[in-house]
């Protein structure tokens, strides 16, 4: 835990310069607590997440983002918790009209209480497009971590993600990304494929889904996340800018011989800034529609 408030105060210490002459700032957190029937014969569990988002325009011209996914899982009959952090910064700059390009980082660390911690960098370039209408990115790069120097083991991520406004009060979106291991001439994928939409209704009530599928191609069968979700605009009923939302989720493996399928509450208080509009950050259209640059943390974020 203290490693993980090193890095956000680092992340929130380095953006600090920028926002105080920032000509824009937005974003959001979300606040959420999960509860997961697992099928028989594995224990059921409960998890508690932190997300946040964070974008930055400087001088009309650079920007900057950062975003976080902290989490900490509580397995019935275990004693040991899981925890999880996801932690990713990016900075781009105008490549002509609507156009954008820059790099990225991100750092991802598993840790299981009295067993120590596995933790992952990726890194690399992106190139968007940007209009009032869609969205659109194209990314490719590396991760390495100490589990990984001196096997031989290269790791590359290369996807893309598009969202499109739906008049003006929904959004649809997905992602396409794939991680491939290679050693000796072997190549081992891990693909995510996901779509999202949410469409605020009238009274402040938004309806969201999401939906996400992610396999290992060595491997016969895949893991596929559903989820359908509401959220409530309390700025609708008091002056507070936060929304509350509830979702059901179902994950299904199918090992190529049977199916086992998981289901999931997940509450959520969701505080944007900044004029910022987004689907819960603890939801699975969430994943869906504004994924991580590398698949498995993307599926993590989607399942968990």
């Amino acid at each position: 835990m203290k490693n993980r408030l090193t890095i956000v105060m680092g992340v929130l210490a380095a953006f600090t310069p920028v926002m105080s002459s920032a000509q824009e700032v937005s974003g959001a957190a979300t606040l959420g607590l999960a509860e997961t029937s697992s099928p028989s014969g594995v224990p059921d569990y409960s998890a508690m997440s932190l997300d946040g988002k964070l974008d930055v325009t400087y001088a009309g011209v650079l920007s900057f983002g950062a975003n976080i996914s902290t989490g900490k899982i509580d397995i019935d009959g275990v004693s040991e918790d899981l925890s999880a952090t996801i932690i990713g910064l990016n900075a781009g700059f105008p490549l002509g009209s609507m156009w954008n390009g820059g790099a990225y980082y991100e750092h991802a660390e598993l840790d299981v209480d009295g067993l120590g911690s596995e933790s992952i960098n990726s890194y690399g370039l992106f190139v968007g497009y940007k209009s009032d209408l869609m969205a659109l990115e194209l990314f490719g790069g590396e991760t390495d971590g100490d589990s990984l120097t001196g096997t031989g083991v290269d790791w590359f991520d290369i996807g893309g993600q598009a969202s499109f406004a739906v008049g003006q009060a929904g959004e649809v979106g997905g992602h396409m990304i794939r991680s491939r291991l290679s050693s000796g001439g072997v190549d081992v994928d891990l693909t995510s494929v996901g779509i999202g939409g949410s469409f605020e209704m009238a009274q402040g009530l938004t309806v969201f889904a999401g939906l996400n599928r992610a396999e290992i191609d060595v491997l016969t069968g895949d893991v596929t996340t559903f989820g359908l979700g509401v959220g409530y605009d309390l700025g609708a009923m008091v002056n507070f800018p936060a929304t509350v939302s509830l979702e059901l989720s179902r994950s299904r493996i199918d090992d190529g011989v049977d199916d086992y399928d998981s289901d999931t509450i997940r509450f959520g208080i969701t505080i944007p800034f900044g004029g910022a509009k987004a689907s819960p950050m603890n939801s699975v259209a969430s994943a869906a529609m504004a994924p991580n640059r590398n698949a498995l943390t993307t599926v993590i974020n989607s399942d968990f």
